[in-house]
């Protein structure tokens, strides 16, 4: 909805690894480090291009959302206002996408800032 923006600073993911996904009937939660993201848009998984988990809200994430887990993230990147895209140091990469001009599509906390980024 309200795109992801420029300035938007998801270097401290980068290092970290997530131990626990949360699953709700409209969203998937985790954290790395400090920073935690509540997403409702559809996620992908993918490893050499190949989507290999997704999830979506009403739905209860696939298997492949397993091999995340404890996974150091090596890049976090902003590729454009609509896709943020977190690769792991076994290959796969976790899309995020900002997919709906009317609903919030994710909130994003980095610890020790004021309030959540609402994309």
């Amino acid at each position: 909805m309200y795109r992801i923006p420029k300035d938007l600073d998801l270097s401290p993911v980068v290092g970290e690894f997530t131990t626990q996904l949360c699953v709700g009937q409209f969203n998937i939660q985790f954290t790395f480090g400090d920073v935690h993201f509540s997403v409702t848009s559809p996620v992908n998984l993918l490893r050499a291009g190949t989507i290999i988990a997704h999830w979506e809200e009403g739905q209860w994430p696939e298997p492949g959302f397993y091999d995340i887990m404890n996974t150091t993230v090596t890049r976090c990147e902003v590729v454009n206002d609509r896709l943020i895209v977190i690769e792991f140091d076994n290959g796969i990469e976790m899309h995020l996408e900002d997919n709906s001009d009317q609903y919030e599509s994710m909130q994003i906390a980095i610890k020790g800032e004021p309030s959540p980024w609402f994309i």
